[in-house]
């Protein structure tokens, strides 16, 4: 039996110690986890907040100053091995856009919908602002009561279609 002194990538607790690391990582460097979310790392510097988004192995740093912005992916790739992709353009299935003159920033899901529509042969559905009637109650009743309901149910992929839409909503 051996011990291993770090963990290696592909193990079960290998993304768990690599959240660990980066953790204490950006702790150790002033940088604060926020209260709402724990992927969300922020620091003030001068009155200015940094904010780091982790997920899995994708970040995004968004600040005012593109100094500080230098700073940090420095400060990171001298811990870890990371490649700088520039302007963010997609980000967790989302696009980014900016108008810097008017200094807005746009995230859009259209792509992600659009494949989503495509996956349940949906994409010419007529478009309507509520799906169903708000004064429409859904009830245990109306539930599949027999065998032959019950396999019809089945065939429909209802509850990966709501694993989509929760994933957007989320």
């Amino acid at each position: 039996m051996c011990k291993l002194k770090r963990s290696l990538y592909g193990l079960k607790q290998s993304p768990r110690q690599w959240n660990k690391w980066f953790d204490s990582f950006m702790l150790s460097h002033s940088f604060e986890r926020s209260k709402y979310d724990s992927c969300v790392y922020i620091k003030h510097v001068n009155g200015s907040p940094i904010y780091l988004l982790l997920y899995v192995d994708d970040m995004l740093i968004a600040a005012k100053s593109k100094i500080e912005i230098s700073k940090l992916k420095k400060l990171l790739s001298s811990e870890f091995d990371m490649e700088d992709l520039g302007s963010a353009k997609k980000i967790l299935g989302m696009e980014i856009s900016r108008d810097r003159k008017s200094g807005l920033l746009f995230l859009s899901q259209q792509n992600y919908f659009k494949k989503v529509l495509q996956r349940f042969n949906m994409q010419n559905a007529k478009a309507v602002s509520t799906p169903i009637a708000p004064h429409f109650k859904l009830s245990a009743a109306q539930c599949p009561s027999t065998d032959a309901e019950t396999d019809y149910m089945s065939r429909g992929p209802y509850s990966s279609a709501v694993r989509s839409l929760m994933y957007a909503m989320v």
